[in-house]
């Protein structure tokens, strides 16, 4: 059934898989397609998806999940069209997940618009300063599993889209115009490689701060509970914390309890946790973890080299912050830290070591770990990297 709320704005609601398999052919043509996802994670470990928005030519399609089978999008995806997201992290693993397979070319408006001097905005702000188009506003808290939706949510949903491939084109003209457009690509292109494999559950207790300062078997332990919790809430899709607290991983594994009756009585280690023989589980995850070869620890890389590279780092990070001002770049979007930890260690993945990244920051921090580079201030109080004066002039001088 087609709806009209405006010029912009027809929409059409999708939830048959005959409707879907129809307009594929027209996709498949369209060269630039909008697409944004409405999804729920707050009590699934994946992401649930309750909506997806396309946009192309003069048309949308709001397409309802929960009727369709989504894998047909793959003929689309594996196609020349060009995929027009913003801030698509989410999306694009939503769509690795219901699709199976990514589409071959991306362009991410809010990254692409860090290079034109914005730093993560949001898609009403870029709309409204580049375009004039005032969105609709929508409701932060709508439920969008529920059926039938709104006419207000869809035509919030349909906004979403309804001026993405022309905002595309605006950033795309004021890129070209200070030569960002290639950079713009690049990051991307990154975002569309980044792996989206499950990150390996042996790594999972790094993201637990209270964890970050254990020692000995402690570690090991919070290791092994981590993991242990990360495929659990997997095989029950239901989030990490109904499974185990950070708080109580982290107490748990600075204890080291031997029995399941010490449990109750450490911080943090509800009994909600440990119903139906769990706590049994967890004290054999604990005993399993204090037995755990050393060789078998995961320690974050950085961890062993921090140190040596923070004076380097150092420097190199306000140098980054400087050079982001004085292009009108998010600095975060440069560089950040970690990046700068990652390739003075010599991390081939890192993004300083490949691309434009590589000759704007990478051979100028090579060149300052090398003490080739130093760091100065200019007449004008800015700061910038200067070749050191022995190289200039000699050792004597």
């Amino acid at each position: 059934m087609l709806k009209t709320r405006d010029s912009s704005s027809e929409w059409i609601w999708i939830d048959s898989q005959i409707q879907l398999n129809q307009l594929l052919p027209e996709l498949c043509g369209a060269g630039e397609i909008a697409l944004d996802t409405e999804f729920h994670r707050e009590r699934t470990y994946y992401p649930k998806l309750a909506l997806v928005q396309i946009a192309w030519i003069d048309k949308i399609a709001l397409l309802d999940p929960f009727a369709l089978d989504l894998t047909a999008l793959s003929t689309v995806f594996s196609g020349p069209v060009t995929l027009v997201l913003h801030a698509g992290t989410q999306d694009l693993e939503i769509l690795s997940r219901v699709v199976g397979i990514l589409p071959r070319s991306i362009f991410d408006t809010q990254l692409a618009a860090g290079f034109v001097g914005f730093s993560n905005p949001s898609l009403a702000v870029l709309s409204e300063k580049l375009l004039g188009v005032n969105l609709p506003k929508g409701d932060r808290l709508t439920d969008w599993t529920k059926r039938p939706l709104l006419e207000s949510q869809l035509r919030y949903a349909a906004s979403d889209v309804a001026y993405l491939v022309i905002l595309k084109g605006e950033i795309e003209r004021q890129l070209g115009a200070i030569g960002r457009l290639e950079w713009a690509w690049d990051e991307s292109k990154l975002l569309l490689e980044k792996d989206r494999t499950v990150i390996p559950v042996e790594r999972a207790w790094w993201k637990i701060k209270e964890c970050r300062h254990l020692k000995g078997d402690s570690r090991k332990v919070a290791q092994s509970l981590a993991a242990w919790r990360e495929l659990r809430a997997a095989d029950l899709d239901v989030p990490v914390r109904y499974i185990l607290s950070d708080l109580a991983i982290a107490v748990i594994s600075q204890e080291l309890p031997k029995v399941a009756e010490d449990l109750p009585m450490l911080r943090g280690v509800e009994h909600r946790f440990l119903a139906q023989g769990v706590d049994r589980e967890i004290i054999e995850v604990v005993s399993q973890g204090r037995s755990m070869p050393e060789r078998d620890l995961c320690t974050p890389a950085i961890e062993t080299s921090e140190k040596r590279l923070k004076p380097i780092a150092n420097l190199a990070v306000t140098w980054v912050t400087q050079l982001a001002q004085s292009l009108k770049i998010d600095p975060l979007l440069l560089a950040t830290r970690a990046d700068i930890t990652g390739f003075l260690n010599g991390d081939q993945d890192s993004r300083l070591a490949s691309g434009w990244r590589n000759e704007v920051l990478g051979e100028p921090i090579t060149k300052l770990a090398r003490g080739e580079l130093a760091l100065a201030v200019t007449d004008t109080g800015e700061l910038e990297l200067e070749q050191r004066s022995y190289l200039r002039y000699g050792r004597d001088i």
